[in-house]
């Protein structure tokens, strides 16, 4: 049987964006958002194989290195413990690269599924951005934008609206958990 997943966007989920069109370009720039450790040991304890999905553009726009890139995921990942992510994928290219994997394409989550043999159909998507949403419904995930700043959920049409919407990690978990529970 396939296992269950959780997919989570970096900036803006895990941890605070710089904001728009700017970029964590150092490990001195990533601050996590408050509580994220303790809600991926309560996704990790429900059972859930834990994936990062983040564009990270500023590569392809000559901003950073790979190198940087992987320095500042190696550090996450130490700094999250136990709880750091089971994968990471992550599209480099400019936006104008026009590449299979930049969002809203499914990619990402797809080639996590392939490899890690995960069902998108009983895995999840946690967002901050429509394109974010977009994504997880393409490839057939349950959907939920997180964001601390306001984005009326009712102004997306189509693939970015989300199936749920909240202001905090905590609160896109607890959703995740009652669905799990309650069999949806």
């Amino acid at each position: 049987m396939l296992r269950k997943a959780v997919f989570l966007d970096r900036d803006g989920v895990l941890n605070v964006c710089p904001g728009r069109d700017r970029f964590v370009l150092s490990w001195d720039a990533f601050h996590f958002m408050p509580g994220v450790r303790e809600q991926l040991k309560r996704l990790r304890g429900a059972g859930f194989f834990l994936s990062l999905a983040t564009r990270q553009s500023g590569i392809g726009r000559g901003l950073m290195t790979l190198e940087t890139l992987h320095d500042i995921h190696a550090r996450m990942q130490a700094a999250l413990g136990s709880e750091a992510l089971d994968a990471i994928y992550f599209c480099p290219h400019h936006p104008d690269a026009g590449c299979t994997c930049r969002k809203p394409s499914p990619e990402m989550i797809l080639s996590a599924c392939a490899q890690h043999g995960l069902d998108p159909r009983r895995s999840f998507l946690i967002g901050d951005q429509p394109r974010d949403i977009a994504m997880g419904h393409a490839a057939g995930c349950r959907t939920i934008l997180c964001r601390d700043t306001p984005l009326d959920p009712a102004t997306l049409q189509g693939e970015q609206r989300p199936e749920r919407a909240v202001s905090h990690l905590s609160e896109a978990v607890d959703w995740i958990l009652s669905c799990e529970f309650d069999g949806q």
